[in-house]
C-alpha cells in the first residue's frame, strides 16, 4: 500500500512540476550586434565669412556712437556698391569702453560672401576705422551632402557588422536601432571643407 501511495505521489508531483514548466512564458534569447559607422565627404567651401570691428574713440560717448554709426553706414554702402546682397550684411550693436581718459567704441560687421572674386574688393573697403578681423570659408545648404555622408556611415557600420557577425558564424538581420549621430564639419590644410557623419547601430543576428 505504502509503494502504491508513493508512486502515487512521485505522479503528482511530476504533473505539478511539468504544470509550474508549461505555464512559465518561453523567454527568447535575443541576439543583437553593436558598430560604430563613420562616413565623410569632402567639399569646396561657397562663402566667405569676412569680419571687421569698427573703431571710433574720443571724448564724448554720444559723438563717438554717432561716428561709429556713419561710419559703418559708408562701409556697408561701399560693400553694397560691389554687388554684396544687403542681406549678406550684419552688424552688431555699438558698444562704448572707457579704457583710458577717452570712451572707445566697437561694432562688428560680418560680410558673407558668395562670389569668391569679390574677396579682395571687401578687404578693400576697409579704413583706418574699419579694421579687417578675419576671412573664414564655410560650406552652406549642406543638406545632400549630409546624407551622403550618412549613406556613407551606415555602410561603413553595416560592412563592419557582417565582418564580425561573419566571423562568429552569424548572419545580420534587420536594424534594431541608430543612435549617437554627430555631424561634424573639419576644413583641410588646402582649404576643403570635409562634412563627416559618425553613428552607431544595432543589428539583430540570425
Amino acid at each position: 500500500m505504502k509503494k502504491v501511495f508513493g508512486m502515487f505521489t512521485a505522479i503528482v508531483l511530476a504533473v505539478f512540476f511539468v504544470s509550474c514548466t508549461l505555464g512559465k512564458p518561453v523567454v527568447e534569447k535575443v541576439r543583437t550586434i553593436t558598430v560604430d559607422g563613420t562616413g565623410s565627404v569632402e567639399v569646396v567651401p561657397n562663402v566667405a565669412e569676412i569680419t571687421f570691428t569698427v573703431i571710433t574713440g574720443g571724448w564724448s560717448a554720444r559723438q563717438i556712437v554717432a561716428d561709429n554709426d556713419t561710419i559703418t553706414n559708408r562701409f556697408v554702402d561701399a560693400v553694397i556698391a560691389l554687388g554684396v546682397s544687403k542681406d549678406s550684411i550684419t552688424r552688431s550693436e555699438c558698444s562704448v569702453s572707457n579704457p583710458g581718459n577717452s570712451y572707445e567704441s566697437r561694432r562688428t560687421v560680418k560680410v558673407s560672401v558668395i562670389n569668391m572674386a569679390l574677396i579682395p574688393a571687401v578687404i578693400d573697403c576697409k579704413t583706418t576705422s574699419v579694421r579687417l578681423n578675419g576671412v573664414s570659408f564655410e560650406y552652406t545648404d549642406s543638406a545632400s551632402e549630409v546624407r551622403r555622408a550618412r549613406t556613407a556611415a551606415i555602410k561603413n557600420a553595416q560592412d563592419a557588422a557582417s565582418l564580425l557577425a561573419g566571423a562568429s558564424g552569424c548572419k545580420t538581420a534587420d536594424v534594431v536601432a541608430i543612435a549617437n549621430e554627430k555631424i561634424t564639419q573639419t576644413k583641410t590644410d588646402d582649404g576643403k571643407i570635409i562634412i563627416t557623419s559618425t553613428l552607431t547601430v544595432t543589428y539583430d543576428l540570425q
